[in-house]
């Protein structure tokens, strides 16, 4: 069926103006990020934002949202862990046979979000992802908790018929594995390493502050964009 605008205009208007009706920025305090606060490396200001916005109280600061595109250039995006930054890279870890580990094999370009609502703040990161070693993934898995050693060998080709047998399956690995849980060789860590990185900080007014760095030969080139 075609769809068409005047079937929900009702709907759609009641949902705009309660959109419209909700705070955006009420109680932020900008700390007046410039361009001048960026350290030569702007991944060591990956971290300083991340322990920044922790510092203020955000809930999972290291949460970010990783895209990833198919064979047929169709996106696909989910929320996952930031597990280390280092001078060249930030790393994550996952199935190298899942979704991601597969769409990541076909196109190492990626794309990278993080948000800290709690102090105004994103980030954009562009660049390439790569597996590291398997010495690498067998570390990050084995300072994994036990819970989620346990969630990775839950992994499959081929979804469960329902919650009851994810929860059935759960127990009898915790069953089998009373004490250390066996590394899986699909588990591998990756590292991104950002061709462009985009920061940017909220302001009331919505005169919003954005600075971009992008990878050249010889360092990054950074400027200021519009809002």
């Amino acid at each position: 069926m075609p769809f068409r605008a005047g079937s929900v205009a009702a709907v759609s208007e009641k949902t705009r103006n309660q959109f419209r009706a909700l705070q955006v920025f009420a109680d932020l305090d900008p700390s007046g990020f410039t361009i001048e606060d960026l350290p030569a490396n702007p991944l060591q200001a990956l971290e300083e934002w991340i322990l920044s916005a922790a510092e203020a109280g955000q809930a999972e600061p290291h949460a970010m949202t990783l895209c990833t595109v198919d064979a047929d250039g169709t996106p696909s995006s989910r929320v996952l862990l930031c597990k280390d930054i280092d001078d060249e890279r930030l790393y994550f870890a996952t199935h190298s046979d899942s979704r991601k580990g597969q769409e990541i094999a076909r196109n190492p370009r990626v794309a990278v979000q993080f948000h800290w609502p709690t102090v105004g703040r994103q980030l954009r990161i562009v660049g390439d992802a790569e597996a590291t070693g398997q010495a690498d993934s067998r570390r990050d898995f084995a300072e994994r908790g036990r819970g989620s050693r346990l969630s990775a060998h839950l992994h499959r080709p081929t979804p469960p018929a329902d919650r009851d047998e994810v929860l059935s399956e759960y127990a009898r690995l915790s069953a089998s594995y009373p004490d250390e849980v066996p590394y899986l060789p699909s588990w591998t860590l990756y590292g991104i390493r950002p061709n462009e990185l985009e920061f940017w900080e909220a302001s009331p007014d919505r005169i919003h502050t954005r600075v971009i760095c992008r990878r050249k030969a010889d360092g990054w080139q950074t400027e200021y964009l519009w809002p």
